[in-house]
């Protein structure tokens, strides 16, 4: 018996169920593991029943599980053969397997849906979960992103960075990465809450106020890009203050671009970590692929 190989360091991490979108999250994981030049850990999941027996109905899905993880190599080594890809089977709930391999990855990539045991990422418990806890940034590919981001290196694409203050500063440096690995441009955008103006409108002296906010939040936003302009010089960059709630400007700006970075402000709720109100409504509603990155 071959020994089982231990797991890679500082990898990617991509989660399947045989679904055509975990395909399409296999393809964007293949290409973030050859441009970074890191192995690729391809995992799936199965359960037992409650009663822990092993009829037919689970010896069947442990035999989807293995067969959609064969299919999502061989797809591996047509694409990128040069990548040591390494597959996992694991018995338990799929948000706590992949949570799993996070522990020693660089990179989780997950697909916007899947069935099975995987089913409903961004819209159901795995994908919320794994974004809640996961160590390392997260990578959830949309079905209408299915092709990686301009690999051809045209520079015609966008990279939109939510940039709520000097904390944010590791999802910046990740924009500014993914930027430079998709040959893109980088966008920080920063949301200021909408005012609504009364039916006689707004005084002048509200006018040069909200434009003074404005300007002092763009020096702001400069401010935080500053370490990560300075470290990627070639990258080109520009800021954009809305005035316009967080959540709103982030999904609407989704839909000019290939990647949305932002960074996971955690909180402790009753019931363990969650996401922040923005962070969960861009990950339900976003037309881009989003790429959460873990702050605190």
């Amino acid at each position: 018996m071959s020994a089982i190989p231990p797991p890679p360091t500082g990898h990617v991490v991509v989660g399947v169920d045989g679904s055509p979108a975990a395909l399409s999250a296999v393809t964007q994981a293949a290409l973030e593991a050859a441009n970074r030049h890191l192995p690729l850990e391809i995992v799936s999941a199965w359960t037992l029943p409650g009663d822990g027996q092993l009829d037919a109905y689970v010896r069947q899905m442990r035999r989807e599980a293995e067969e959609a993880t064969k299919a999502a190599v061989a797809h591996v080594r047509a694409l990128h053969p040069q990548i040591w890809t390494i597959a996992r089977v694991r018995r338990g709930p799929a948000h706590e397997v992949l949570l799993a391999s996070a522990e020693h990855a660089s990179l989780v990539v997950l697909g916007s849906r899947g069935h099975g045991r995987m089913a409903g990422l961004l819209l159901g418990s795995v994908s919320l979960s794994v974004a809640a806890y996961t160590p390392c940034p997260l990578l959830v590919v949309r079905d209408r992103h299915e092709a990686p981001s301009r690999p051809d290196g045209s520079g015609e694409g966008l990279v939109v960075v939510g940039v709520a203050g000097s904390d944010c500063g590791l999802a910046v440096e990740a924009a500014y990465e993914e930027a430079e690995l998709r040959h893109l441009r980088v966008c920080a955008l920063n949301a200021i809450p909408p005012i609504v103006p009364t039916p006689l409108g707004l005084p002048a002296a509200a006018i040069e106020s909200l434009a003074a906010e404005s300007a002092v939040r763009r020096s702001a936003v400069d401010a935080a890009l500053a370490a990560s302009r300075a470290k990627h010089p070639e990258i080109e960059s520009q800021v954009r203050v809305i005035r316009e709630g967080a959540s709103q400007a982030l999904v609407e700006a989704s839909r000019e671009a290939d990647l949305v970075v932002l960074a996971a402000h955690r909180r402790t709720a009753r019931f363990g970590t969650r996401l922040g109100r923005v962070g969960h409504t861009v990950l339900h509603h976003a037309h881009a692929p989003v790429l959460i990155v873990p702050v605190g």
